[in-house]
């Protein structure tokens, strides 16, 4: 899975067996395996932050106590000396770069192409125009898209002619309705998931109409309770949110709003019924000169309802807590569309690793890959190229260099990669032997006479 390792996930989800009704961890299950990027990465960051609740100390999942619309989790360890209900959301930029109108408008322009010459529309790569100006509500830019598009007749017979030239094509202006876009031909398949690109950014004109208070509202509603008394808590991660991994920057265009102030706009309003909101984002530190990447951690900010105060140490325990983030939101939301986690996919291989000594040496290669090749999922070359194993342009590896030099296995053993890596290393030892090098003489001073 993108945030946590499938060895993390299965024992999160073992480790609240103790706690967590089992209709409860079986939806989150499901929810987990499924192929739709939305459901994947909130359950991900929801069973992360209630299995980190529940190493804190007692927590109910979903209390029936609480009303008719429950949270995901009550705890009073989450704040010294208050009782909390916790809601857990997780929030990406796809409605603000408007990726399902792109993607739809890709897949029905790709149709055309389809049936015009059979195949092509896996070759077409479509840039969406953009516009800004000044409106009534101030400066705005926006994409050239039309939500309700179907291909004319006419936008038909231009893809078709352009289709039908010969070797390489110019770019194709195609402008229909409020729609514009440039096609392009490519020799490379492109993938559904990435066929098409707008230069505008995702980003917010307004302190409500965004993907991050539209979310806190919900939870809100979610949150409202008049059996309960307690602190309502809304924590919202980073699947892919801009305005969470950079909360007080925004694009730089004129009257966009940041993640930040969103937020304060939101808990300042007097309907709201949440008391206080964790943001956190995968985050990975400036490497020095950026030489070598540092790890990502989880990175969280704090938000209380004026007139409040909270001891904040209790999150600082929740984040220690969480597993570490494979990778940012963005990445994870990327690599999840594009079913790279899937349990039949290919696995994410470790790297490999030599040391050598005076009379022989240790490799370790990743044990997943070697699985894969042994199963057929890879080739003896994707092997060694996902292994570290070729050298250079001679293509030679390191194991055909040990073995003319007289090298031979004196030992193979596996080493656990661990909860946060979905594969272990295979320890490889190798050691001089006469089975494979020349026949020497001893050293041993001479006995004769």
């Amino acid at each position: 899975m993108p945030t946590f390792t499938r060895r993390r996930l299965q024992a999160m989800l073992h480790d609240l067996a103790q706690c967590v009704e089992v209709s409860k961890l079986n939806d989150l299950r499901a929810r987990l395996e499924n192929k739709r990027v939305d459901q994947v990465l909130p359950a991900e960051l929801e069973l992360g932050v209630v299995w980190a609740l529940s190493k804190m100390g007692d927590v109910e999942v979903e209390p029936d106590w609480y009303g008719a619309r429950r949270p995901d989790a009550y705890t009073e360890r989450l704040f010294e000396g208050y009782a909390c209900a916790v809601e857990i959301t997780a929030i990406s930029d796809a409605r603000l770069a408007q990726e399902d109108d792109m993607r739809r408008v890709a897949t029905r322009l790709c149709e055309v192409a389809n049936k015009i010459r059979k195949g092509q529309g896996k070759h077409l790569h479509f840039h969406f125009g953009e516009e800004s100006g000044h409106t009534s509500t101030g400066y705005l830019r926006w994409r050239n898209i039309d939500r309700d598009f179907v291909p004319t007749e006419a936008t038909t017979e231009l893809i078709r002619t352009w289709l039908q030239q010969g070797g390489e094509k110019p770019p194709l202006q195609v402008i229909q309705g409020k729609t514009s876009i440039a096609i392009a031909w490519s020799v490379t398949p492109q993938h559904p998931h990435s066929n098409f690109f707008s230069s505008m950014p995702a980003e917010a004109y307004s302190l409500e109409n965004n993907p991050l208070h539209e979310a806190l509202e919900e939870k809100s509603k979610q949150l409202a309770s008049p059996n309960f008394e307690g602190l309502r808590c809304v924590v919202v991660a980073d699947a892919g949110s801009r305005m969470l991994r950079h909360l007080n920057e925004s694009m730089r265009s004129p009257g966009t709003v940041t993640g930040n102030q969103v937020i304060v706009h939101f808990l300042g309003k007097a309907d709201s019924a949440v008391d206080v909101v964790l943001a956190l984002s995968p985050y990975r530190a400036p490497s020095l000169f950026g030489l070598q990447l540092k790890p990502l951690s989880w990175r969280s900010s704090l938000w209380v309802r004026s007139g409040l105060h909270v001891d904040p140490c209790g999150v600082g325990t929740l984040v220690a807590l969480l597993p570490p983030p494979r990778f940012e939101g963005y990445q994870a939301r990327s690599l999840q569309q594009q079913a790279a986690f899937r349990q039949d996919a290919l696995g994410w291989y470790l790297g490999k690793t030599i040391e050598s000594g005076t009379t022989g040496m240790t490799i370790k290669i990743s044990a997943r890959a070697f699985l894969d090749l042994l199963a057929g999922r890879i080739t003896l070359e994707q092997f060694h190229h996902f292994s570290g194993l070729e050298n250079g342009s001679t293509k030679r590896n390191i194991f055909a260099h040990r073995l003319d030099q007289g090298d031979t296995l004196s030992s193979v053993k596996i080493e656990h990669g661990g909860l946060d890596e979905d594969d272990d290393w295979l320890v490889i030892d190798l050691q001089q032997d006469p089975s494979a090098g020349p026949l020497k003489l001893s050293d041993a001073p001479s006995t004769s006479h």
